[in-house]
């Protein structure tokens, strides 16, 4: 009766184990918008259009400290609307998706430049590889008639150690 319950025992462990091992992790996929995106609509006339450029830069880091900008660079065409968001993402090995670390809003139409810079903390965990890190701008109008457009820019990928 004691060999059975501790050979169980034995056999769960192993199982633990085995299924416990650490496995080769596959970085994060391409990214599938570029870093600036024009967006476009039909005017009050068929020959005028509204337009906006979106951005999204690199992300920074110093010390565990991460942030991503990223917002609205130009709009022409008078937009009676514009809105941004930017989001500070990690890739995360373990579920295969990015994940939202920080995000910032902003909702003014350029001219200049109109940026928002959203920000996270890195946690280090001994024996963590580098985390893939990225912005994305998510940005809309809304033209002068009513028709409204949007676009997504995803940054380059950014490959730290968090300390």
């Amino acid at each position: 009766m004691r060999l059975r319950t501790t050979m169980s025992a034995f056999v769960i462990g192993v199982a633990l184990v085995a299924t416990s091992a650490p496995t080769a992790l596959a970085g994060p996929p391409p990214n599938p918008e570029p870093p600036e995106v024009t967006v476009t609509a039909p005017g009050m006339s068929p020959e005028a259009t509204v337009s906006c450029d979106f951005y999204a830069s690199k992300p920074n880091h110093s010390g565990s400290r991460m942030t991503g900008t990223g917002g609205i660079r130009t709009c022409s065409g008078g937009p009676v609307a514009c809105t941004s968001e930017v989001d500070l993402e990690f890739y995360n090995n373990f579920s295969s998706m990015w994940m939202t670390a920080g995000t910032a809003r902003q909702s003014k139409c350029a001219p200049p430049l109109r940026s928002s810079t959203a920000g996270s903390n890195c946690v280090h965990h001994p024996g963590d590889p580098n985390v893939a890190w990225r912005t994305t701008t998510i940005g809309t109008f809304v033209a002068p008639n009513g028709a409204s457009a949007g676009g997504t820019g995803n940054s380059p990928v950014l490959y730290v150690p968090c300390v």
